[in-house]
């Protein structure tokens, strides 16, 4: 790919690498065989078409996933040295990650905010950040991630909790009319998926603070003109993996309607306790903690939700 074809093909969205052409020249002393890659996609910079020039490298990252591992080579800018602090060249830092070892995978869209992140049985996180416009190709990606992550028989929890959700399965898809586009998602994701069972949901309910001492009482006041609201949820599996489709933030403040979206991924096999806690500052919502090696994913579920069922059964079996 010359610099005036990989310019002029710039634009917001994701693409799909599959020929050496396809390769951005930052990238191309990077050894990959794209015959043996599941999929290869390439990350724009978050820059405006007409800011753009064809001398500019323009993508930040691209991201290989073949039978074992997933790779992330990232643009890295040049920077000047400083005091004490030695100069970097621009070029290209590379990251890869067993798929064996990936416990955790996420994608979130808040608009045209778009994250990817991909934690591992040792704690250390993956982010990527994209534009919300290109969901379509990352959530091919995770569910290339999701297929490579799920290896062996779950686990004495994730049978918990996979049992305690087929139990209580099939959850009513109507959170309300304030979460039409979440039941659109599990909806598509059912879709691709057919094995994924909808196990319990909640629709957005609006919080309360606990008033305990005199910062209780600042926090209840301040919640008055800015109210909290944990956002709908729906918790589903398929017997080797749960999802957790919602929003980007479990708990969100004012009143401003939402238009995020997240998906969560956590292989049962890998799945070692789940955990019910108050939240230490809303007297109606539980948080619920899944850990995975030396991973945790927290969500936020109204307290007495039918997710909150879900994992109390789990842990009680």
């Amino acid at each position: 790919m010359t610099a005036t074809t990989e310019y002029d093909r710039f634009g917001p969205w994701i693409d799909e690498v599959t020929t050496p052409d396809d390769v951005p020249r930052l990238y191309r002393d990077h050894p990959l065989d794209l015959d043996a890659a599941r999929l290869v996609l390439k990350v724009p910079r978050n820059i405006a078409r007409r800011d753009a020039t064809a001398d500019m490298d323009l993508y930040d990252h691209l991201l290989v996933v073949d039978a074992t591992t997933l790779t992330v080579l990232s643009r890295r800018a040049a920077e000047r040295a400083r005091r004490g602090v030695p100069a970097v060249p621009a070029g290209y830092d590379v990251r890869t990650v067993p798929l064996t070892r990936v416990v955790v995978v996420q994608e979130s869209v808040d608009l045209l905010d778009g994250r990817l992140t991909v934690r591992t049985d040792d704690g250390a996180a993956l982010t990527v950040r994209f534009n919300g416009s290109a969901r379509t190709q990352v959530t091919r990606l995770v569910d290339v991630l999701r297929a490579g992550a799920v290896v062996g028989a779950p686990t004495a929890v994730g049978r918990a909790l996979d049992a305690a959700g087929r139990a209580a399965a099939p959850c009513p898809l109507d959170p309300g009319p304030e979460d039409l586009a979440l039941v659109a998602d599990v909806t598509a994701a059912v879709r691709a998926n057919p094995g994924l069972v909808p196990w319990a949901c909640h629709g957005r309910r609006r919080l309360t603070v606990r008033p305990t001492g005199a910062l209780g009482l600042v926090r209840l006041a301040a919640h008055v003109l800015s109210p909290a609201t944990v956002e709908g949820a729906v918790v589903a599996g398929d017997g080797s993996a749960v999802e957790v489709l919602g929003r980007s933030t479990w708990v969100t403040r004012g009143q401003t309607p939402q238009h995020s979206a997240s998906r969560l991924v956590l292989p049962l096999s890998r799945l070692d306790t789940v955990a019910l806690t108050p939240h230490p500052l809303y007297a109606d919502a539980t948080q619920v903690e899944l850990t995975l090696g030396a991973a945790v994913a927290t969500i936020v579920v109204p307290a007495g939700s039918a997710i909150e069922s879900v994992v109390a059964a789990a842990r009680a079996g």
